[in-house]
């Protein structure tokens, strides 16, 4: 089977869109979604304004794929770190880890915030992320995820895994914002001791 190599002119396409991605996420992180200007984006890349609408339709389309992007490659940082594990216990471990290392990425947090609010006042980009979350962890993963985490409890308290992952990552965007805000958070520290009780109690990890 032959495989095809990039030209120069899609390794170049490929370079200008990561590019821009990367001053993207700078710029709507210190100034937020409303306060981005393009100019400034194509500006820190390095790169023209007609650069961003030649991979872009608009601020809207570069703010969405950068979320779609991050959101990827966090899921693909979690696969590599279950992947490591060849028992229950150990994809537990992999899996507190992933959360411990998301609790580190303040960028990461500020920016689903300015996404999530974005999202509540423009419907069709909450149903394009909802159908990018969906496609990445839907009810139907409750087997696959039992077999990875063990099975939830039973029970009318019992929160099933496919819940307790979805609820994992806002809460601990949560905490990492809350930080900025509350001295008694900005340990990095209290922060750990504080995503490690939120997992142990989300995925019902016995008390040692």
């Amino acid at each position: 089977m032959t495989v095809k190599t990039a030209n120069k002119h899609e390794l170049r396409t490929r370079e200008t869109r990561a590019l821009l991605l990367q001053a993207a996420e700078m710029i709507f992180v210190r100034d937020g979604y409303e306060g981005a200007e393009l100019g400034e984006i194509a500006a820190l890349a390095s790169r023209t304004k007609g650069a961003i609408y030649a991979q872009f339709k608009s601020k809207e389309d570069i703010f969405l794929a950068l979320i779609e992007e991050r959101a990827l490659c966090y899921r693909a940082r979690m696969e590599k770190l279950l992947a490591e594990s060849t028992s229950v216990a150990g994809n537990l471990e992999a899996l507190r880890t992933f959360y411990l290392q998301l609790a580190g990425d303040q960028a990461w947090s500020l920016l689903l915030l300015e996404f999530k609010l974005f999202a509540i006042r423009h419907p069709e980009s909450r149903k394009r992320l909802q159908t990018l979350y969906s496609a990445m962890l839907s009810q139907s993963d409750e087997k696959r995820l039992a077999d990875i985490l063990g099975a939830a409890s039973k029970g009318k308290d019992a929160i099933s895994r496919v819940i307790a992952i979805q609820s994992l990552q806002p809460m601990i965007s949560a905490l990492v914002l809350e930080a900025q805000m509350e001295n008694n958070l900005s340990d990095r520290n209290v922060i750990k001791k504080v995503v490690n009780r939120i997992f142990d109690a989300l995925m019902e990890v016995p008390t040692q």
